[in-house]
């Protein structure tokens, strides 16, 4: 009899106090609270959701998943936030925040890489290895109607000697005369063969203006055309020489997302609410950015087919204009490639310079089959509102 009347003195001290809570002003604010973040959960693990489709779901068919992919991150750390919230609120709704990070968990690798160790890992260098480098060069600084190789062209010529690269590839590379290529590849102490293609397909062949340029230590035996519409080209390729192997190297500058710095400034603006036509502008910019999307896909799986059906060891390198959860990056990385960022990166990676430094949408693929990735790293050159890539390949093949 005594147990029963102390479990209900327990009880009753139990409901009083959670009486007196309710009535209370901290009562009412965690109610409040509680409300708006059941909402913030529900809508967190929707778009978490979605980003992960954003991966499958071509926008072609339709871009409502581009979006969320595009800012995965963030609405991860907010299903984070949720979860620790209910949590200590000891609500059960926790359960829903726990299982998207559980489910979402795997694909923020693509963006961070544990990092415990303050020291840089010791890289294991052979004579076989081959050291990669891939940037978005911006046109070396040269302005339109400027002439010369650009203000800014000795400090990349500078990085690309000091990291011992013998393949690089260079996207909106920008050579004003027919013998400015020659002039910056003699800067490069070990890059004897190289190539430049006009991006505009109807110059393709006119060897200067703005576009891709792959060099290279070893020979290039031929090279070609990957992806190109009427007005531009996409990608290129190289079949390169090492040793007694062939390797086909992919350099890559797909459709950009087309935001202008007007754009940027428009989204970014705190009187975009105020400003009468501040709707239509924004709608005008995700119109944009969604028929770009489209066409990326396009370029990518067009260049995804001709990876996948190469007889040669293929390493992809470029500028995507995409992140790791998009299906543009899915269809690059094709059946057989490996992104050397997952493999040796560490910390948390952006290589563009901008919209808050949260982007990574350059790229280098190595053959999963064929190479193993020693080492990878990204340098601010300060040309460019990229950032340049380096990574050391070790060769599973004859050589």
């Amino acid at each position: 009899m005594a147990k029963k009347r102390d479990g209900y003195y327990r009880s009753e001290v139990r409901r009083s106090r959670q009486r007196e809570s309710k009535v209370g002003i901290g009562g009412i604010v965690l109610s409040v609270t509680d409300m708006v973040l059941f909402v913030v959960t529900i809508l967190s693990a929707l778009l978490l959701l979605a980003g992960l489709l954003a991966k499958v779901v071509n926008p072609r068919a339709t871009t409502l998943f581009v979006l969320p992919g595009l800012f995965y991150q963030i609405i991860y750390l907010f299903n984070m936030g949720c979860a620790l919230w209910w949590a200590i609120r000891w609500k059960k709704w926790f359960f829903i925040s726990a299982f998207m990070l559980l489910v979402g968990g795997g694909s923020m690798g693509l963006f961070y890489r544990s990092d415990i160790s303050t020291k840089a890992p010791v890289v294991n260098r052979e004579r076989g290895d081959v050291v990669v480098a891939t940037y978005n060069a911006k046109a070396f600084g040269v302005m339109e109607g400027e002439s010369g190789l650009g203000a800014e062209i000795d400090s990349v010529t500078t990085w690309i000697n000091s990291k011992g690269a013998h393949i690089v590839c260079l996207q909106e590379s920008h050579f004003s005369e027919r013998s400015s290529f020659d002039a910056f590849k003699q800067g490069l102490s070990r890059l004897s063969y190289g190539f430049f293609v006009n991006s505009t397909t109807s110059r393709a062949n006119s060897q200067t203006g703005a576009g891709f340029a792959i060099l290279s230590a070893y020979p290039i035996v031929r090279h070609g055309i990957s992806d190109a519409d009427s007005v531009s080209i996409h990608a290129v390729w190289a079949d390169v020489k090492i040793g007694r192997d062939t390797v086909r190297v992919f350099n890559t500058h797909l459709q950009s997302t087309g935001i202008t710095k007007e754009d940027s400034a428009t989204t970014l603006s705190t009187n975009i609410i105020e400003d009468e036509e501040g709707g239509e502008k924004l709608l005008g910019i995700v119109r944009k950015m969604n028929r770009n999307y489209r066409q990326r896909a396009s370029e990518a799986s067009h260049i995804s087919d001709q990876i996948d059906g190469s007889m040669y060891p293929v390493v992809v390198c470029g500028d995507f204009n995409d992140t790791p959860m998009s299906y543009t990056y899915r269809k690059m990385r094709a059946s057989r490639l490996r992104d050397a960022f997952v493999e040796c990166g560490r910390g948390v990676e952006h290589t563009y310079k901008g919209l808050y430094n949260i982007f990574r949408i350059d790229y280098i693929l190595p053959d999963e089959e064929f190479f193993s990735v020693k080492s990878y790293d990204s340098y601010d050159l300060g040309t460019s509102d990229h950032k340049a890539l380096v990574v050391r390949l070790g060769r599973d093949y004859n050589s």
